[in-house]
């Protein structure tokens, strides 16, 4: 059969999504993992589509409720550089940790804090179509940083019919804490050649906070132990840091561990149709948001000055913090089908961040502040512009050959106030420019093979070539097989390279500030699996091996009286595992699904396993229809130990986490043709997780209704 290429749009328009659970594995069309649209059983990567109505059965308010509930991926607390980062997510993908996963919106990289990790609470569930997940290296199509896999956003894209959903959800927990209002609207059309998608999101939340103690610490200037670290109580009588005994030995503080928020989205897609074969597209995003914490700083100036421009430091102290953020995306493209066996897209992107904080001292007083404004110190501020060319071309050679080639060029300017201490901006830019080219290859109608191979140059590290190939062998539709290898990598980001501030997470400083010349990141990926289907089964299973050489670490160094935080490559790392996705049709109505990960890491160097990494992982869920209008929704999450190190005063001890269940309860009830109504339950038991891995909020309780018309 000829095979021939069509308009996006039209792919777009035509491909109606159902949960995958009842869909043939033929059927099921995904893009990201070859830029063209493939089904799912001809890609050699391990892929995992999460469904609109998928999203819907959860009823998830954000992202991070999809990952949580549906992936069966590891999210990680704790990765971006400031106190608040005990309240902010990120994700890792087989142990390769937050900063080598890609996070794409509509295949478009979006611009925040740090490189990579990105707050899972700031992407509104409403706004999503489905969730395409690539595990494994994707270097060889999109560059540097997709080191352990993608996570590509598909928004919710114009239709021909006039289209629109309304949702209203609240929630809390059983003490009345985390609050959770949230209001989203979406309209999808089509007027004449002009068709648009927009949307518009609103959620408050309000904080959940547990106790923890903070053991103060003071620098002591002057007397016997001068230069030492002393608790408020022992400081000399005399001596300038005396000022500061006025400051309790332990504080018993509420911290945040989901903050206080309002957070707002409004975005669109507009398609507008030159002719059959041509059209022109236009993406326009805006997101606001303010968020407040307490936390333990561990650090910060007091207003004790015992010498010109100096001032006496403070450690694990009480500290607030507020931010105020603005992200704003624009995005140009054009797609052209020249013929029917080649297509043109050209695009061009912006996505501008801007960051405000203000961190104040809790006990300002004590520590010599006349009010809490004038003990604010600037934190992370920070102006992120990432502005992105590409040309990308479709090309049926003949029969057997399907190619991509594309050129990309990316310019990424930051200005912070981390790159000294004097509280002002400063800049720092990174260019990168590749060119890709990739052959999906029909061997014979049952072997398929997919072969890329890409070329980056980054301005400020080595250049690098990666090189793809994946084999997938259809025997039946019970028993296939699939191999990859894959190559990835990852530079350091600007913070790793140049970040000089003391922060309330204590001084942290890049390599090129200590002189440390650090490379790439760069990964040998193996894999096999198996997949297939048959009458009310289906499965898929993966054996992998990432070899890496380089690994990027944050490490602790140490000095008479003082430590820092700098990166480092420490030497070879591995991980490894099994994963298998199960799904089975129990009854008619009735549906399980499985997500089982057991996964094991390794710093070579060491010998100790890489941080935060659960030795296993399994989701479990069941989606039972009582009735044509009553669905009930059963999710349990098991997560297995995991290895970290914690710093206390400068010294580190090893340390793993215990495992832990969680089993959620929620259920859709159809109200009429176009309203729904949900109610849930989530930790239905209560059971705790370890203030390292983010806490929860215990038992949570949400409801809410949905409207389409």
């Amino acid at each position: 059969m000829k095979k021939r290429l069509f308009l996006s749009i039209n792919l777009s328009i035509l491909l109606v999504t159902k949960s995958l659970a009842t869909t043939k594995l033929d059927s099921i069309t995904v893009t990201t993992a070859t830029k063209t649209q493939k089904s799912i059983d001809a890609v050699s990567a391990s892929i995992k589509v999460i469904t609109k109505e998928d999203i819907e059965k959860i009823n998830a308010e954000s992202l991070k409720d999809i990952i949580n509930k549906l992936s069966g991926l590891t999210i990680q607390y704790g990765t971006f550089p400031s106190a608040s980062s005990k309240s902010k997510s990120s994700i890792s993908i087989r142990g390769m940790s937050a900063n080598g996963t890609l996070f794409l919106i509509d295949g478009r990289r979006i611009a925040g804090e740090v490189k990579n990790p990105y707050d899972l609470d700031r992407i509104p569930a409403s706004s999503i179509e489905r969730i395409e997940i690539i595990k494994g290296p994707m270097s060889t199509l999109y560059g540097a940083d997709a080191l352990g896999g993608v996570i590509n956003i598909i928004t919710k894209k114009p239709t021909k019919n006039l289209q629109g959903d309304l949702s209203l959800r609240y929630g809390q927990n059983k003490k009345g804490e985390a609050k959770n209002k949230n209001i989203s609207l979406s309209l999808r059309g089509k007027e004449d050649k002009l068709l648009y998608s927009i949307f518009a999101n609103s959620t408050n939340t309000t904080a959940y906070t547990q106790k923890e103690k903070a053991e103060v610490l003071v620098q002591q200037i002057g007397g016997p132990n001068n230069g030492s670290k002393q608790k408020p109580s022992n400081l000399t009588l005399g001596t300038p840091s005396y000022a500061l005994s006025g400051l309790n030995d332990i504080y018993n503080q509420d911290i945040t561990y989901k903050e206080d928020s309002q957070i707002y989205t409004i975005g669109g897609r507009f398609d507008y149709l030159i002719d059959d074969n041509s059209k022109f597209g236009f993406d326009i995003n805006y997101l606001e948001e303010q968020r407040s914490g307490s936390y333990i700083a561990n650090f910060h100036p007091s207003n004790i000055s015992p010498a010109l421009n100096k001032k006496i430091p403070v450690f694990n102290i009480p500290i607030n913090s507020k931010d105020k953020n603005k992200r704003f995306d624009l995005a140009f493209d054009y797609e052209k089908l020249i013929t029917e066996n080649l297509n043109l897209n050209l695009r061009v992107y912006r996505s501008y961040y801007e960051k405000r904080n203000t961190t104040t001292a809790k006990y300002f007083k004590q520590m010599g502040y006349s009010s809490q404004s004038a003990s604010a110190i600037n934190a992370m501020n920070a102006n992120v512009q990432i502005l992105t060319y590409e040309a990308l071309i479709n090309y049926i050679l003949n029969n057997s050959h399907i190619l991509t080639a594309g050129v990309e060029k990316r310019d990424e300017n930051r200005e912070a106030t981390v790159f000294d201490n004097s509280g002002k901006m400063s800049e720092k830019k990174v260019d990168y420019s590749a060119i890709y080219i990739q052959d999906e290859w029909e061997i014979a109608k049952d072997l398929n093979a997919i072969l890329g191979l890409r070329y980056d140059r980054v301005s400020n590290a080595q250049n690098k070539t990666t090189f793809k190939i994946g084999i997938v062998k259809n025997f039946s539709d019970l028993f296939n097989i699939r191999t990859n290898f894959a190559q990835g990598y990852r530079t350091a980001d600007i913070r790793e390279l140049y970040i000089n501030k003391q922060t309330p997470n204590g001084l942290q400083q890049g390599a090129s500030v200590v002189g440390y010349d650090l490379k790439p990141e760069f990964t040998n990926s193996y894999e096999i699996g198996v997949f297939g289907e048959y009458e009310k089964l289906r499965y898929s299973t993966a054996i992998f091996f990432n070899n890496i050489k380089d690994r990027i670490s944050q490490v602790l160094k140490q000095n008479l009286n003082s430590s820092y935080y700098t990166f480092e490559n420490v030497s070879k790392a591995e991980t490894k595992g099994f994963e298998l996705e199960l799904s089975y049709n129990i009854l008619d109505n009735l549906t399980s699904n499985l997500s089982y990960t057991e996964l094991r890491t390794k710093n070579k160097l060491t010998n100790k396993d890489l941080e935060f990494n659960p030795k296993r992982t399994i989701n479990l869920s069941f989606d039972y229809q009582a009735t044509n209008d009553l669905s009930f929704l059963f999710n349990t999450r098991y997560m297995g130990k995991q290895y970290y190190t914690e710093i206390k005063n400068s010294i580190s001890e090893d340390k793993y986490t215990k495992n832990h269940t969680l089993v959620d309860l929620s259920t859709n009830y159809k109200i009429s043709k176009n309203s729904d109504f949900f109610i849930g339950i989530d930790n239905i038991f209560d059971k705790k997780v370890e203030e390292v891995l983010g806490a929860n909020v215990g038992i949570f309780f949400y409801t809410g209704v949905k409207f389409k018309f």
